[in-house]
């Protein structure tokens, strides 16, 4: 009998624990760092607890993509691969299925850039051309265009600029300097509720889309 007690005890506590690390990866928002330079090129950290990871890039990255490339090319397509079903090819084009696409991607971008913050954007951009006035004349034109885009983009999503950097590099000497930060801030729940949305929608918009040939046989059977 204290034997069967102390199992169920250790099987309780492993299962605590599995509940409480299923909640944490639920409900506790992820972090993502983006980070771009010249000299080292991209990298994608991501927060485990108090400590960083890289994502990206991965030590074997590229012996893994060169061997998954030999094995491509030995592979040969089936004629069933060739044959997969689309069922996007039993949707009757129209209007209607147009305004209903256009209404479903704009709730699922509201929700999808709800859930997700982009905090301390940070860029250095240097421009330049061979000519000084073109130079100049391409420096106002890009940073009259990001201010504004900046604003549209505020009213739309959850971001916020720290230190965007314009360099009129005329002489070419900052071509190297080029540079871009981000911390991502993800909602794990509100992305999921996301999906739920987009495949919900995605099933009432093929289903009220069908094409006739395949609604007459449908109200055929069921009659």
């Amino acid at each position: 009998m204290t034997l069967l007690i102390k199992i169920l005890s250790v099987l309780g506590r492993i299962l605590l624990a599995v509940f409480l690390l299923i909640l944490w990866i639920v409900l506790v928002p992820r972090h993502f760092w983006v980070e771009y330079s010249k000299q080292d090129g991209p990298t994608v950290k991501m927060n485990i607890g108090p400590f960083k990871i890289g994502l990206y890039p991965l030590p074997s990255a590229g012996q893994k993509k060169t061997e998954g490339q030999k094995t491509d090319t030995n592979k040969k397509d089936s004629p069933q691969e060739k044959q997969k079903f689309n069922p996007l090819d039993d949707i009757q084009l129209s209007m209607q299925l147009v305004k209903d696409v256009v209404s479903a991607a704009k709730g699922i971008m509201a929700k999808i850039l709800s859930s997700i913050k982009f905090c301390d954007v940070s860029f250095t951009l240097p421009i330049h051309n061979n000519d000084v006035y073109k130079t100049q004349k391409m420096y106002g034109l890009v940073t009259n265009s990001f201010y504004s885009l900046a604003v549209f983009l505020q009213k739309h999503m959850q971001i916020t600029f720290k230190s965007p950097i314009f360099v009129a590099d005329f002489a070419g000497t900052y071509k190297d300097s080029t540079y871009f930060y981000t911390q991502i801030t993800a909602s794990p729940v509100l992305l999921l509720l996301a999906a739920w949305y987009a495949y919900t929608q995605y099933n009432e918009i093929t289903t009220n889309h069908k094409k006739a040939s395949d609604a007459a046989e449908k109200e055929k059977n069921n009659g």
